[in-house]
C-alpha cells in the first residue's frame, strides 16, 4: 500500500520519526539502524515503508534503505517473529551481520538481542537457513532487489508454505536468473 514517504524530517528520535509530506505528518516507527543513516533534524529525507495492520492499530515502520525492509518482512512472515521482534533485530544488528548469524547458525548472536530467547534464535536459524537466495539478494544480484521476496510473498498467500515457496522461487532464479517478479513467480507455479 505504501511504498515510501519522502518529505521533511520534523521530529527524529531513536525509536520514531515523523515526516512531514504534503502537509501531513507521517509518524513513523524506525529500527535504530535507521535512525543511524537519516539526516538532521528538518532536512529532507526518503523514509521506506511498510504499513502493518493489527485488529487495534495501524503502524507505519521506516527503513533506511530496502535491504532492512526486506529483512523485516522476512522476519514477521515467520512463525513467533512480530514487527516488535523484527525491529528489535534490525536495531541490535545490521542485515550482514543476521544474514552471517543465519548462515554459520549463530543462535548465540541472536540471543544477544532483547527479546529473543534461545528457542526463538534456533526457530529463526531453521526456518531462514534454506533461503539463501532471499537473504543474500541485493544490487550486485542479477535478479532486481527484493523480488524473490516478493515471489515468496505472492506464493504464500496463495496457499503454499513458507518452505515450498522458497524452494520453489530459488529454483526459478536458478533457471531465470534476470527474471522479474511476475516471471519467477509463473516459473514458480509450474
Amino acid at each position: 500500500m505504501y511504498n515510501h514517504v519522502r518529505g521533511v524530517l520534523v521530529q527524529k528520535s531513536p525509536s520514531r520519526i515523523v515526516v512531514e509530506a504534503g502537509g501531513v505528518g507521517y509518524d513513523i516507527t524506525i529500527p535504530l539502524s535507521a535512525y543511524r543513516r537519516l539526516p538532521a533534524q528538518g532536512a529532507e529525507t526518503v523514509v521506506l515503508l511498510h504499513l502493518v495492520v493489527r485488529e487495534d492499530e495501524m503502524r507505519l515502520i521506516g527503513f533506511a534503505e530496502a535491504e532492512e525492509r526486506e529483512l523485516f518482512r522476512r522476519l514477521i512472515a515467520l512463525s513467533g517473529v512480530g514487527p516488535s521482534m523484527a525491529l528489535q533485530i534490525l536495531s541490535g544488528m545490521t542485515p550482514q551481520e543476521f544474514r552471517l548469524a543465519v548462515e554459520r547458525q549463530d543462535s548465540g548472536a541472536l540471543k544477544k538481542i532483547k527479546g529473543v530467547g534461545d528457542k526463538t534464535a534456533k526457530r529463526i536459524i531453521l526456518e531462514l537457513k534454506g533461503a539463501k537466495t532471499i537473504l543474500t539478494s541485493g544490487p550486485d544480484d542479477a535478479m532486481p532487489e527484493g523480488s524473490a521476496a516478493e515471489a515468496v510473498a505472492a506464493l504464500m498467500a496463495l496457499g503454499l508454505t513458507q518452505n515450498e515457496a522458497i524452494e520453489r522461487v530459488e529454483k526459478a532464479v536458478a533457471t531465470h536468473p534476470d527474471a522479474g517478479i511476475e516471471d519467477l513467480i509463473k516459473a514458480a507455479l509450474r
